[in-house]
């Protein structure tokens, strides 16, 4: 009797604990469902508030790109209003930049140094203010006496690297038309205005006087400068035998031995001395 009633007591043991065991995973089952669904809740009205927020973003960023364009095409009609208002008052329709001084348009510490070149050597006069040049020059170097008749030998080398070209004649910005290149190109020569530094300056205007001035055209994204030897007979032929494999038949200079015009004659002289003094 004891034994069934052990069995009993221990058979109802487990009945209430798979019961407990049921409850308890319902009530949990039901906690996760309750905490799930608030988090999907939050998730939706946080996801809602955020979509009301980028809608808000774009409306605005539309408004500031449209505001924009009214701007720029307001700026854009700006001188052709100025020009008209001056047409209607009877005086020319000038473009204001052609009024700017052109000490205000040297960059600080240059000089605006004007030159004559003719149209062919100014890249065919293509050049424009705002452009960069190479300045090439051509010179005359004397090997002798001021007196002589030795008139010296031709030097070309690049004197200057990326010189900013101010001004064309009375140009201060890009023409950039057909018909003032064609202008040019009838033109024997052109007034160009540099900004150069003072001392290029001196040496500028000095190469002038003493040979001829030519104009190389650089890309405007070009920063570098290179160093180059001078152009002779000797540098094209090593420069034709490198890239063609071509040597050309070049003559060497010959060294001319020149009098210095010392011709005195020097006699000996004797001289006596005794106890240290001269006789």
């Amino acid at each position: 009797m004891e034994n069934r009633k052990q069995i009993a007591m221990i058979a109802g043991a487990l009945a209430l604990g798979i019961v407990a065991a049921f409850l308890m995973g319902t009530h949990i089952q039901n906690s996760v469902e309750t905490q799930t669904r608030e988090i999907a809740k939050t998730y939706e009205q946080q996801k809602g508030a955020m979509a009301k927020e980028m809608a808000m973003v774009k409306k605005e960023l539309l408004a500031a790109r449209q505001e924009r364009a009214e701007l720029a095409n307001q700026l854009q009609t700006i001188p052709q209003q100025i020009k008209a208002v001056k047409a209607q008052g009877g005086g020319p329709a000038q473009d204001d930049s052609q009024k700017m001084a052109l000490s205000v348009l040297t960059p600080p510490g240059k000089r605006a140094l004007t030159i004559m070149i003719d149209s062919l050597s100014a890249v065919g006069g293509l050049i424009n203010p705002g452009d960069s040049v190479d300045i090439i020059a051509h010179l005359k170097v004397s090997e002798g006496e001021k007196d002589s008749e030795d008139k010296g030998k031709s030097v070309t080398t690049v004197l200057f690297q990326k010189i900013q070209v101010l001004a064309v004649n009375t140009n201060f910005v890009d023409i950039g038309t057909a018909k003032d290149y064609a202008e040019r190109q009838t033109t024997r020569s052109l007034n160009v205005t540099l900004a150069v530094t003072p001392e290029e300056a001196g040496l500028l205007t000095f190469a002038q006087t003493n040979g001829k001035l030519q104009m190389a055209l650089r890309s405007p994204g070009e920063e570098q400068t290179e160093i180059l030897e001078v152009a002779s007979w000797e540098s094209l032929s090593d420069f034709v035998l490198e890239k063609q494999g071509t040597e050309l038949p070049i003559e060497e200079e010959k060294t001319v031995i020149r009098p210095t015009g010392t011709d005195k004659k020097f006699e000996p002289v004797i001289q006596i001395f005794r106890g240290g003094k001269e006789l």
